[in-house]
């Protein structure tokens, strides 16, 4: 078989539930140059999910790269102004705070101006920098309450465009991007861009923030896959990350993906399999059965 590049970590390194789960030996669990390289040693690539919160600095993401081996693989979350959650304006270095926006009731940003939007994504390709080729992509993350239409298209197709060349991966969260009639147009439109739909796994149940386990690749670079684990309990009242997605993966249903995976990688360079279910240490030990399970699988 022809050698596949899949790369399989975590959403994040430094989420608290690893530390107080002991998946960090005592000698780095509060040094975080340490655990950064640590996580290294074990995995071949993260999710940065501290972007989403705040921009980083460029000192910051140098400190990152040199952490890490020459190979290494970051995939870099969208802040939440470019993706169109609510924020707060004062997660915002100072100059970005004067610039346009639609406040909802509480302050927060809710509609960013064009300007706005554009001087986030700015900055952080900026901030991006030190990073180089280890720069694997952007994760752009949609709010599950923008729906597909023809403006929201456009505006996610304006984003894909103001960030390249660098590699965008889109995942949706609204299931009116891949209803009948509309599945065709989403991956044509990631596709005449050379970005990445991002593929889910998340509970299996009807409702429109659930998106359904639709395999596509629309990139020659990049593929990809999010594991949110199937936790339906929790899906819609988990108050924090740990709680929504609170399920470890079993054997069986981490296996539904590797053929699927086996597939990807045959279409695309490279392939990114995150595990999102970070609660414990549940995402590190299934990135790392899963990695093994898929070289059993590959080499057959």
């Amino acid at each position: 078989m022809t050698q596949l590049t899949v790369l399989i970590g975590t959403a994040s390194w430094t989420d608290p539930e690893f530390i107080k789960a002991g998946w960090y030996p005592d000698e780095v669990k509060n040094d975080a140059e340490g655990r950064l390289r640590y996580y290294a040693e074990h995995f071949p690539m993260v999710e940065v999910n501290a972007s989403f919160y705040a921009l980083p600095t460029v000192e910051t993401v140098g400190a990152w790269t040199r952490r890490t081996p020459d190979d290494f693989r970051f995939f870099v979350k969208a802040h939440q102004v470019i993706s169109g959650h609510p924020s707060e304006p004062g997660r915002l270095p100072v100059p970005l705070r004067e610039l346009p926006f639609t406040p909802d009731k509480r302050g927060r940003i809710r509609k960013p101006s064009q300007e706005l939007r554009d001087a986030v994504i700015d900055s952080l390709l900026e901030a991006l920098g030190p990073m180089g080729g280890k720069l694997g992509g952007v994760l752009l993350q949609l709010p599950p309450f923008v729906t597909a239409g023809e403006a929201q298209r456009a505006e996610v197709e304006r984003i894909i465009a103001r960030f390249a060349p660098v590699r965008v991966a889109v995942e949706f969260r609204h299931r009116s991007w891949v209803a009948p009639g509309e599945r065709e147009r989403t991956m044509d439109m990631l596709g005449a861009r050379d970005a990445a739909y991002v593929c889910v796994d998340a509970p299996r149940i009807d409702a429109a923030s659930a998106m359904p386990p639709i395999v596509e690749v629309t990139a020659p670079e990049l593929a990809y896959l999010r594991l949110h684990g199937r936790n339906a309990d929790t899906w819609h009242t988990g108050k924090t990350v740990a709680e929504r997605y609170d399920h470890v993966y079993t054997r069986d249903e981490m296996a539904e993906w590797l053929d699927p995976v086996i597939a990807m990688a045959e279409r695309a360079q490279e392939v990114a399999v995150v595990f999102n279910n970070n609660a414990r240490d549940y995402a590190l030990r299934n990135a790392a059965d899963f990695r093994g399970m898929l070289a059993e699988r590959a080499g057959r």
